[in-house]
This record gives C-alpha cells, structure tokens and sequence, in this order.
C-alpha cells in the first residue's frame, strides 16, 4: 500500500521526456553546470512470462533451476503457466552539489514476493565513491546477464543481492577499478531435496568481506572477484565456525554490431549460497566423521554468445554447469524417492547440474522485446557411503525441458 501511495505522489508531479530516459521524469529548473539540480523518475519494467513444461520435475518450480529437478520422480506430464509477477517499478532521482558531485537513490522492486505480492529488489545511495542500501552482491558481476527469458539464469551465475556498504575508487588508470565491500551475510536455507545434515543454522556474527578489480576496455571489461565469510553453524556440541572463500572471473567482448560474449566462472569453498541453484537449497558447510565442520567445495561457469540477425531480431544461446560435493561425511539422512524412506548414511555425496538454452527475440519497437526460447537442464547425483553395515552405492540423473516465452515492455 506504501508503495502505491508513493507511486501516485509521484504520478502528481509534472513530468517532461528526456530522449531514451524513462517517459515519466521530473527535472528542477536550477541547475549546476548543464546538468539540471535535482532529477527523478519512475519507471517500469513490464514483463508478461509464460512457460511450458515439456517434461522432467519442474512443473512445481517458476524459473528453470535445474537444482530444484526431482531426480527421483517419474511424472513427465507436461505443463502450462502464465504470470506477470517479474514486472517491476523503479523509483531513481539524482540529486547534483555545487561542486558538482552527484548523489543517486534507487529503489526497485517487483511482485515475485509470493502470491504477487511486492518483494523489494533494490534499494540504495550511491555517491562516486560510496554505495550505501541493497543491490548486487559485490562477489557477483552485476554488469552481465545472459539476454533469456526463464528468470533464474545459469546454475552457477552469481546474481544475489544484499544490503552492504561499497567502496570503489580507481588506480592511476581510470580504466582500472577496485571495489571492496562488507556484505550482509546469507544464512537462509532450505534443505537439499534429497539429503539432511544433522547440524542447525546458526546466527552469524560478521559480515562477509569482498574484493573485486575490473579492468574496462573499449570492447567490454574483465572482472575479478573474491570472497571471504566467517560460517558458523550448530549441532549437539553447541555453536562451530568455519572459515569459506571463493574466486570468480567475469567479462563480456560487444562488437559494433552489438554481438557479444558474456561469460563467468566460479569456484571456492563455503560459497553454495551465492551460485543460482543452489543459493538457499543447502549447506555452505557440514560435519565431517572427525566431528569438525568442513566448507563445501564448489565451482561451475556459464557462457553466452548474443547475435544481431537484424538491428531487431536476435538470438542467445547459453551454456553452464555446476558441481558441488560432500566427502567424509559424518552421517546424513538420504532421502529415495516420493515415498521420503529414509537411510542414515556415513560417506561422500556428489551434485552436478547441467544447463543450455537457445532462443530468439524479436523488438518491433524500440521498447518492446518479444521472445521465445527452449531451456534445458540435468542434474546428476552421486552417492557412495555406509548405511547399517552395508556399503551403498547409488547414482540418480534426470533432466528437463522448457519452452518459455515472454513479452516485454520498458517505460
């Protein structure tokens, strides 16, 4: 309700069309420069989403994320859904000092808060140094995004977004950045489909640290990233922590015919909650048969390649993976099938996730995007371990496949 009432304050105030800015912006008359005092805007962008589920065990899940797919499950019924709940607002207004200095406020949100409701996105100040709010995880690249239509984006992307505080300067290059930020730690989980720990989530008591270089070019830029978290967990003992970290390399080449690669990869220890399919689904840690907590080995990578048949017509294909595994477990509970049987196990436990997408897009006018696309996706299990005495040794795979479609609108 807030929000509406803001919107419509907003709506009240007289707007004026700047060029390819948002249609609905208001500019003060004083200004510093040539640059006007005070300017806002809002916007929307207007997303109408639509899937079919040809088959595989996604008919439950809303985006393609391959490591949500019921390895176990035999229903390849297929499937029909439409919403507009990736549709979003963005309220932004840049406020110019005397010397020149600019300071930004944004705030986005969307309706994928459940049931439509509104789920805030973004959220932040940001002056030339200093980002200040909720936006992109400083881990991630928020500069690339594969051009597709299924909302979640490659098993192994990093795309999170978290209140922290950001710093960014340059070296002697302008064309070389640094960033450092203290990031709002992610705790939240659900447990693995087909696994349970005997450990508990824990508060976490400090923020997690990043540090990323990026290297601008004519053509695109290069990117790398780090991260370091402090992990803590519980289990019968009391409170453990441990220590993850992670590396990831990101970049994107454009020719002049706006053709482009786009590609990230990732890998590290403790990092499960920041890579797509897997952020929320498990644990960044466990317990090992020795009684201590070991950080989760991770790595994955996807790559897109972007062509322009026409200025209006083009088409992405995407490819990526991920793979993630538990060794030396001190017991878990592994889960069959549908009928939840249960079988308390001692061992290692293996996760790969497989993605590939083509599509084509079509713009008939200048803001307006129409596209159809074929996701696919697999997931792989592994599990060799000790259950009452008996050595177990079970594989599980099972794929997907989607035809989504989507019409787009910006204002």
């Amino acid at each position: 309700m807030k929000q509406l009432l803001l919107i419509f304050f907003m709506l009240l105030i007289p707007m004026t069309t700047f060029g390819q800015d948002r249609f609905l912006t208001y500019a003060s008359k004083d200004s510093v420069e040539t640059a006007p005092r005070f300017r806002g805007s809002i916007g929307a962008n207007f997303k109408l989403n639509g899937y079919y589920d040809v088959f595989g065990g996604l008919q439950d899940s809303e985006t393609f994320n391959v490591g949500l797919i019921d390895v176990f499950g035999t229903d390849d019924e297929s499937s029909f859904h439409m919403d507009l709940y990736q549709t979003q607002v963005k309220l932004e207004a840049v406020y110019v000092e005397k010397g020149g200095e600019k300071v930004s406020a944004i705030i986005e949100f969307d309706f994928w808060g459940g049931n439509g409701h509104m789920r805030l996105r973004k959220a932040y100040v940001e002056s030339r140094h200093w980002q200040i709010g909720q936006n992109w995880n400083n881990f991630g690249d928020e500069s690339i995004w594969p051009n597709i239509m299924e909302w979640e984006g490659p098993p192994s992307g990093v795309w999170i977004r978290s209140p922290h505080v950001k710093y960014s300067n340059t070296f002697k290059s302008e064309n070389w950045i640094y960033e450092i930020s203290l990031e709002a730690p992610i705790t939240d989980y659900i447990a693995f489909p087909e696994l349970e720990f005997d450990i508990e989530e824990a508060y976490q008591s400090t923020p997690d640290f990043t540090f990323a270089v990026k290297n601008k070019y004519d053509w695109g830029h290069l990117r790398m990233s780090s991260i370091l978290r402090n992990i803590r967990y519980k289990d019968e003992e009391g409170t453990k922590n441990f220590m993850g970290y992670g590396f990831s390399l990101s970049g994107i080449y454009v020719t002049e015919s706006k053709n482009n690669l786009q590609f990230q990869f990732v890998g590290g220890k403790g990092i499960t909650a920041y890579m797509t399919s897997i952020s929320g689904l498990g644990f960044d840690g466990y317990r090992t048969e020795n009684k201590s907590f070991k950080a989760t080995p991770a790595f994955g990578g996807w790559i897109s390649y972007e062509y322009f048949f026409t200025p209006r017509i083009h088409s992405n294909i995407v490819f990526g993976f991920t793979s993630y595994d538990f060794k030396d477990v001190e017991e878990f509970v592994f889960i069959e099938g549908p009928q939840m049987n249960e079988i308390l196990v001692q061992g290692d436990f293996y996760n790969s996730h497989y993605y590939g997408i083509i599509n084509l897009m079509y713009e008939p006018f200048e803001r307006m995007t129409i596209g159809l696309e074929l996701d696919y996706g697999a997931k792989d299990i592994h599990l060799d371990g000790i259950a009452n005495g008996t050595f177990i040794n079970s594989s599980k795979s099972r794929d997907a496949m989607r035809i989504s479609f989507g019409f787009m609108f910006y204002l």
